[in-house]
């Protein structure tokens, strides 16, 4: 999460690892042609946020529980594991301090989510939890909601501007892309050749997306990109394995590949499995999910994940909501915890943020 976390431990296996890189032969040629620079640039960073996350990371004080509010929950879809584990986990904190939480499923549809800020209107909610919600899509109702009192905390939103969620909780979505480019030419030396899986519907994929496509640019002048194709989550099951086994087929010099978030990854690595190149290829993603976590733990196609926490950013979004019911305020964004897991530093299936951070908050409510 800062710079201090890099460990003596780390700088040591740094130093081993730019030792050899120097001088291994690569598919691109010698190693004299691979940016040292931006393999030594993107080693440091992978070591960062492969240390687990600190202690300093959970909340200090007391917050004082506002009694008997009601909050409608939002997932960008039920159906995908990160939302549904995002908006169970607000229900369960809900229910811990004695609020009343109701959830109602877009299914990914935009329009069925502006119904859903209505219906929250219409039943006089107090709050309005989403996961993944679309500040642009959703602007003029969310204007209506405030208009009416009610509070709204997104999560995973991809940024927040004035006049759209009062707050918006998320790891830096353009930050983890970054993170994902420095583990690709880790990995890769710096000679990978990259097909990207974008579903820029969701603000916070598109600013992965843009943070990984950067990153390439910073770390790895060597990587190259084969395709760049979109899909939208209402296909995750149906759409996306065609679309992205044609690409794969026009492209198999490809040997690495980044889906926008772990449900996309669990969708087409059966498509990578059967492919002719199978065997040659690499996956990273977002999420931290149990069957993605355990890919990666087994050491099969997904070699990394940026992992964030949506239970306990439900949680954060509970104490920040209840923070506005008492009239105090919050930065329009606020930073949640993320980490790159591997094989070898893999402490939870699915990811659960390393520390202990439901008795923190519920100690907090207290």
């Amino acid at each position: 999460m800062k710079l201090g976390r890099i460990a003596a431990a780390s700088l040591a296996a740094l130093t081993l690892t730019l030792t050899a890189c120097s001088g291994a032969e690569t598919s691109a040629g010698s190693a004299s042609s691979v940016d040292q620079k931006g393999l030594e640039a993107a080693t440091a960073l992978v070591n960062q946020y492969k240390a687990s996350v600190s202690e300093k990371e959970l909340p200090t004080g007391t917050n004082k529980v506002q009694p008997g509010k009601f909050v409608i929950t939002v997932p960008c879809a039920y159906a995908a594991e990160n939302c549904k584990r995002g908006v169970d986990a607000f229900a369960e904190a809900a229910k811990a301090v004695g609020w009343r939480t109701q959830m109602i499923d877009p299914a990914g549809d935009p329009n069925a989510a502006r119904a859903a800020v209505q219906q929250a209107i219409n039943l006089k909610a107090d709050g309005i939890f989403f996961l993944a919600g679309s500040p642009g899509g959703l602007a003029s109702d969310l204007a209506e909601a405030r208009q009416r009192g009610i509070k709204t905390i997104n999560v995973e939103g991809g940024g927040n501007e004035p006049g759209q969620f009062d707050v918006n909780i998320e790891p830096s979505p353009e930050g983890m892309g970054r993170l994902l480019a420095a583990q690709i030419t880790v990995q890769s030396k710096g000679t990978a050749k990259v097909l990207l899986v974008n579903d820029p519907e969701f603000q916070a994929v598109a600013k992965i997306h843009e943070g990984l496509v950067n990153g390439l640019k910073e770390f790895c002048s060597g990587c190259t990109t084969t395709d760049d194709i979109s899909f939208q989550i209402a296909d995750l099951s149906t759409g996306l394995p065609t679309q992205f086994e044609s690409a794969l087929a026009a492209h198999p010099e490809t040997d690495y590949v980044w889906a926008s978030y772990d449900a996309a990854g669990a969708s087409i690595r059966p498509v990578i499995q059967r492919s002719a190149n199978g065997d040659n290829i690499k996956m990273v993603s977002t999420d931290g999910l149990e069957a993605n976590l355990a890919d990666v733990k087994a050491g099969g196609i997904q070699s990394a994940d940026v992992a964030a926490s949506s239970p306990w950013l439900a949680y954060q979004s509970l104490d920040t909501m209840n923070t506005l019911f008492k009239g105090g305020k919050a930065d329009l964004n606020i930073a949640g915890p993320y980490k790159l897991v591997t094989k070898d530093n893999i402490t939870t299936i699915p990811w659960d943020g390393d520390v202990d951070w439901k008795s923190a908050y519920l100690n907090r409510w207290k």
